[in-house]
Formats: structure tokens, sequence, C-alpha cells
């Protein structure tokens, strides 16, 4: 039997680089980002089973879905300039970019921040595939089996 090797499919975002405020820069990813959405899909899972009586509301866990969004948006953050603790250069890392999205003053500024930015990079990126393919998608039609054209309705 011969078989053949694929190449593991890459995630595709764009990332950028963006001033935040007192000279810091965010390197942020689009919401395409893998482990954004990932993230996500668990704090939903964790809510619906919640919601279904599966899993039983504490007061913890009340605490931590209350962040769970905010640790969701770290995933966003891929970098930084000029963050500082009291004593050290705050470097860049998936467990630090948590931190400063969950445990500071200024982590649900950084959040909105970055949630916005990370919307926009997706929608430039969109709009770019949007323009190269020509049409978008919600004002084509659609020929169905049968031959008969089916419009897609806009919501």
């Amino acid at each position: 039997m011969k078989i053949e090797i694929q190449q593991q499919e890459v995630a595709e975002f764009s990332q950028e680089w963006f001033d935040f405020k007192d000279g810091v820069k965010l390197r942020i990813a689009d919401t395409r980002k893998p482990a954004f959405n990932r993230a996500l899909e668990l704090n939903n899972i964790q809510a619906e089973q919640e919601l279904q009586g599966m899993k039983q509301v504490t007061d913890d866990s009340a605490v931590k879905s209350s962040l769970a969004f905010n640790r969701s948006v770290s995933h966003l953050i891929t970098g930084w300039n000029g963050i500082e603790t009291k004593d050290n250069p705050f470097e860049y890392s998936p467990k630090n970019a948590e931190l400063l999205c969950t445990s500071t003053k200024y982590s649900n500024e950084i959040v909105v921040f970055a949630i916005t930015k990370a919307s926009e990079l997706k929608r430039i990126a969109m709009k770019a595939v949007e323009d190269e393919v020509g049409k978008s998608l919600s004002t084509m039609s659609k020929e169905t089996s049968s031959g008969r054209q089916k419009s897609r309705r806009h919501l």
C-alpha cells in the first residue's frame, strides 16, 4: 500500500502591531485565530452544561466564568512592547497575556481594545478575499440541482 503524507493545515490569520496608550504597543491577531475560537467554544460548552443542569453553578464557577471571555481574548494578543511590572519588564508569553487580560486594573480596557482591533483585522482580511473573488457570496445567486435559481437573502 502506498500512502502519501500530507502536510498539516497551517492556521491562517493576520496580526498587526497597534499603539495602545502610554507608549504600549500590542500585537493583535484577527478573530480567525484558532486558539481564540477554541477558547470561546469551551466557554460556550461550559455555559450550556450549566444551563442544562449537567454542571452545578457554584460561586467558584461563576467567578471563573466572569473572566472566561477575557481569557479567550488573551489568545488574540501575540506580543507587546512597553509593559512593565513594578520592578521589571513584563515579557510576553501566553500565560502573561492571560494575566494581562484578567488580573490588572487595565484588563477590561485592554480586552475591549484587543477584540475591537481583532475584529477590524478580520473584516479587512475578509474584504480582501471578497475583492479577490470579485463578488460577495451574500449577493450571489445559487443554482440548485434542478437548475432553478435560489437567491440568498440579506437578514
